[in-house]
């Protein structure tokens, strides 16, 4: 069986204490809340506008690969970097532009790095 109500509620009504903001302390609490949830809002927006203002000015090419001489390499020479230093023919093949198509500098530029 259910539980007697109290006489001062009827059926169908809903307890003050049930209806939000039915208190003023109730309801400046939630004003408080929305308030805050523009505040957060409006400060992504600045944050998402500065990221996209500092991605614009990124630079993102390498200077170092722009200045890679344009030298003959010994296909041998690649071969013989790659095996032993246990790197890619294009890092290789780098490395010996990078030291004038010289085997030796390019190992010791290497194992210096």
């Amino acid at each position: 069986m259910a539980e007697p109500q109290p006489s001062e509620i009827k059926e169908g009504d809903q307890a003050p204490s049930a209806i939000p903001g039915s208190n003023k302390s109730e309801t400046a609490a939630l004003n408080s809340l929305d308030s805050q949830t523009t505040d957060t809002k409006s400060a992504n927006t600045a944050s998402t506008a500065a990221l996209g203002k500092a991605m614009k000015n990124l630079n993102l090419s390498n200077d170092e690969k722009s200045e890679v001489k344009n030298i003959k390499v010994e296909l041998a020479d690649v071969v013989l970097l790659s095996e032993n230093l246990d790197i890619s023919r294009a890092r290789a093949t780098e490395l010996l532009k990078a030291n004038d198509a010289n085997p030796v500098q390019a190992m010791r530029a290497w194992v210096s790095s």
